[in-house]
């Protein structure tokens, strides 16, 4: 069988425990110059990363769990990874939300607004989403809470990170369960034997935008 990317089952295969590090990347750089005025400069995109932690396994699990993170190829191969400690919306954790569609973004990159949701559904700050735009996916967290009118639609609401080219009014918006496209950080892989029979791996992830 040939495993195809990216992978769904990376995260689900075993349990994970805290620390977890899931936050937003900047890619800046900052000087100074001689009046004392900081100049920040951005150089792409903010990416998200992250580090993981498995529960204690036993060493047949523990190996499993290896080959199925060596199956990547270090950073080559893809898989699906999100935040774990809001892996659903914070209102709908029994499933009852609704996915929607774009219905606008802002001239600024930094809105958007929806379509398709339950009446009075409400998308809670920090809330994730993401959406599949010209073979990429993207991954947002809501900046602040917005509630669905009667017809499903919402007002205009902040994601971070900002809004990429290439997305389109009605694709469809996976809030439900949103997961982001992640690679490997090369070398990151840690396996730690914690006795004899068991251990943990570590490993730490950096967003895949082609």
């Amino acid at each position: 069988m040939t495993i195809g990317f990216p992978r769904t089952d990376i995260l689900s295969a075993v349990g994970f425990e805290p620390p977890f590090v899931f936050d937003l990347m900047e890619r800046q750089e900052q000087s100074r110059i001689a009046l004392g005025r900081t100049i920040v400069k951005d150089l792409g995109p903010a990416l998200w990363i992250g580090t993981y932690t498995s529960e204690e396994l036993l060493n047949d699990s523990m190996v499993d769990f290896q080959a199925m993170l060596k199956s990547l190829d270090g950073a080559i191969g893809t898989f699906e990874a999100w935040d774990l400690r809001r892996p659903w919306p914070r209102l709908y954790r029994d499933g009852s939300a609704s996915n929607g569609t774009i219905a606008s973004v802002n001239a600024n990159n930094k809105a958007l607004a929806l379509n398709g949701l339950n009446a009075g559904q409400v998308v809670s700050r920090g809330d994730y989403l993401s959406f599949d735009y010209g073979g990429k996916r993207a991954l947002h967290q809501a900046m602040e809470t917005v509630t669905a009118n009667g017809a499903g639609g919402t007002a205009q609401f902040e994601v971070r990170p900002h809004i990429r080219a290439g997305w389109s009014a009605g694709t469809a918006v996976n809030l439900k369960a949103p997961r982001g496209v992640f690679a490997l950080v090369p070398g990151s892989m840690t396996p730690t034997q914690t006795r004899g029979a068991g251990g943990k791996i570590t490993f730490q992830v950096a967003e895949a935008i082609s």
